[in-house]
């Protein structure tokens, strides 16, 4: 059984994943989402990099919004990109809580998340 911090979400979201090095642009599709990070399904074409820094914008249409992340490639395999979050903007970051709150349907669970985020690690 896994154990998540972070609460994941799935949205049906268009989804572009940018090499800032290239300029090369994917389309792809948001498996789920969380604070700390997100899953997409490994567009056609990807290439490995050397580099694991990538922009990536999700684009909520039906409400002209979108949440652009810069997020570390963590993992990936045959289907799966991982990446963790690095630096997300006042706004995206409004929205993606805004967008987590609504699914998750617990305000309470989505700010304890967003205080073990935000907070210092404690040492032991």
């Amino acid at each position: 059984m896994e154990n998540r911090r972070f609460t994941r979400i799935p949205f049906d979201v268009e989804v572009l994943v940018e090499d800032p090095q290239t300029k090369r642009i994917w389309h792809t599709e948001l498996i789920d989402i969380s604070l700390k990070g997100l899953k997409l399904a490994r567009p056609q074409k990807w290439k490995k990099t050397d580099h694991s820094h990538f922009e990536i914008t999700l684009v909520l249409a039906k409400h002209d919004v979108e949440i652009t992340i810069q997020a570390m490639l963590k993992h990936y395999d045959e289907a799966v990109l991982g990446f963790q979050t690095i630096h997300i903007d006042v706004d995206s970051a409004t929205h993606l809580h805004r967008l987590l709150e609504l699914n998750l349907g617990d305000s309470q669970l989505l700010n304890r998340e967003y205080t073990e985020l935000i907070s210092p690690k404690l040492s032991s």
